[in-house]
């Protein structure tokens, strides 16, 4: 099987793979950042710094206009079609809109920064927004070019600009600048120029690798319906935003800033936990776009994503499920092992959330972007609600059920739209494999929680899950033809059956 002749189905699994690695890659480089700045400036320096990027981050989601959003939505049916002309038009006429809006933006915060500073009572963000402004458009550009590199299917040029230049070239230059005495503004200017230079490449290796960029004649598209399609995207990006925020408002007011704390810690150890969604889903929706209409290959790329986003998400998910109390004193200390209940909550609704697949990507790739701002409200809804209902008698606990329950319900939604709009949906019998073979991990990792602990647990845990893991579904034959055709695919790069070796026997064809 080539990759021309795939289907999209080893187009998913190469270009995701390199994502997921992109991931990590970031995750450990943006702590790094975050490590880096905190022992070159005073903590009061760092949440100077830490307010001023959420308030120019916040208002350049507004002012952008989502519009990078609608890149990777029209350009890959415009390349399908070879129609290179009204590709390069969307991209222009993005880059221009967009960059105008964040300039209107950057303008009124520039002019509003004293307010802003008496509104929070910190007079240093009147220097700091003075430079920090303009991140807006330079974040914007950096979204729109993100976006081209999914719509031209080049995950290796996204994982290099937004995981590898973009933290790397942002820690040496705050380094630089502080080091020479710059303080704050070096903490600002460096985070500004680290940005910059990785757009800045990144635009230069857009230019130079895609032919019908600097080739094609442009031609007329409709600027209204790009706006048509981002703008609801807008406010369902901020109404999205509040999750989480809702939790630590209601846990503040009902309980206190240590349960605050304590539960983000949790919240941000279980969100990790959509790693392998997060993979794919810049892959998938440039695919679902560009075959919009063909019902049959829809339902297989959705119903392949689902099994491997859930088949990556399981052992993650069981590993913290059994042993919460030890990964938090670990990674943090003994004293936030109290949010063990809400991450283990959180931890299965994230799971459940996984399992439906990329369901948004697929309203957003088939235009139905208004829906997408539905489930948000739904999600944000359901948690504020059971936030409120059940903080008050379960403490944190309560919060993570909330937010577990909500994303549960809005993945479930998405769901049912799709299956309704176009008779679409995620299950497959290999799905009910892949939940019966994590019947074997869970059983095993019960087995070591109880008889070991401390750095032995941590070790062995997430090592037996997935080899036993993997060893359930290859008693049940939970593995598919098309995992093979994946996995030789791999090999043949390795040069070595390794992939293929894991798989066999029991392939279900």
């Amino acid at each position: 099987m080539s990759e021309k002749n795939d289907n999209g189905i080893f187009t998913i699994a190469k270009q995701g793979s390199i994502t997921f690695l992109g991931n990590i890659l970031g995750k450990a480089l943006g702590f790094s950042f975050v490590a880096t700045a905190t022992r070159l400036v005073t903590p009061t320096q760092y949440g100077v710094y830490t307010l001023a990027l959420s308030i120019v981050l916040f208002v350049q989601g507004f002012v952008s206009l989502n519009i990078h959003r609608s890149v990777d939505y029209f350009i890959p049916q415009f390349l399908n079609n070879n129609e290179y002309g009204r590709a390069k038009s969307t991209l222009r006429n993005v880059l221009i809109i967009g960059t105008f809006s964040s300039l209107v933006g950057l303008t009124i915060v520039f002019l509003s920064r004293s307010f802003i500073a008496d509104l929070f009572g910190e007079p240093q963000l009147v220097i700091v927004l003075a430079l920090f402004v303009l991140l807006i458009p330079i974040q914007t550009v950096n979204k729109v070019l993100i976006a081209s590199f999914n719509s031209i299917k080049r995950m290796e040029y996204r994982m290099l600009v937004k995981d590898l230049l973009n933290p790397l070239c942002r820690i040496v230059a705050i380094v630089v600048l502080i080091t020479t005495g710059m303080g704050l503004m070096g903490l600002v200017g460096g985070y500004l120029v680290g940005v910059a230079f990785a757009v800045f490449t990144g635009l230069i290796i857009f230019i130079y690798r895609v032919e019908w960029i600097r080739e094609s004649e442009v031609e007329s598209v409709s600027n209204r319906a790009l706006l048509s399609y981002s703008l609801p995207l807008v406010l369902a990006g901020v109404i999205y935003s509040l999750v989480g925020q809702i939790d630590y408002f209601i846990i503040g007011y009902f309980l206190g800033s240590a349960e605050v704390g304590q539960y983000q810690v949790g919240f941000l150890l279980a969100s990790n936990l959509l790693i392998a969604l997060r993979a794919i889903t810049p892959i998938f929706k440039p695919i679902v776009a560009e075959n919009m209409s063909n019902n049959t290959l829809l339902q297989n790329r959705f119903t392949l994503t689902t099994r491997w986003v859930t088949i990556l998400t399981i052992p993650p998910t069981l590993t913290l499920v059994l042993a919460p109390e030890t990964y938090l004193s670990l990674l943090f200390t003994e004293q936030y092992t109290a949010a063990a209940t809400a991450v283990v909550a959180l931890s299965i609704g994230y799971l459940l959330n996984a399992a439906f697949g990329p369901e948004g990507m697929m309203l957003e790739g088939l235009g139905h972007t208004r829906l997408t701002l539905l489930n948000t409200v739904v999600l944000v809804g359901v948690n504020g609600t059971l936030d409120a209902l059940l903080v008050p008698t379960l403490g944190i606990l309560g919060a993570g059920i909330a937010t577990g329950t909500a994303l549960t319900v809005a993945g479930m939604a998405g769901v049912i739209e799709i299956y309704y709009l176009r008779g679409i949906h995620s299950f497959s019998r290999g799905l009910v494999r892949v939940w019966t073979a994590a019947l074997l991990p869970l059983l095993v990792g019960i087995v070591i929680v109880t008889n070991t602990g401390g750095l032995v647990l941590v070790i062995s845990l997430p090592i037996l899950v997935v080899f036993s893991f993997v060893v359930g579904l290859r008693l049940i034959g939970g593995f598919t033809s098309e995992d093979v055709q994946v996995a030789t695919q791999f090999d043949e790069r390795l040069g070595y059956p390794v992939f293929e070796k894991l798989l066999m026997p029991n392939i279900d064809t």
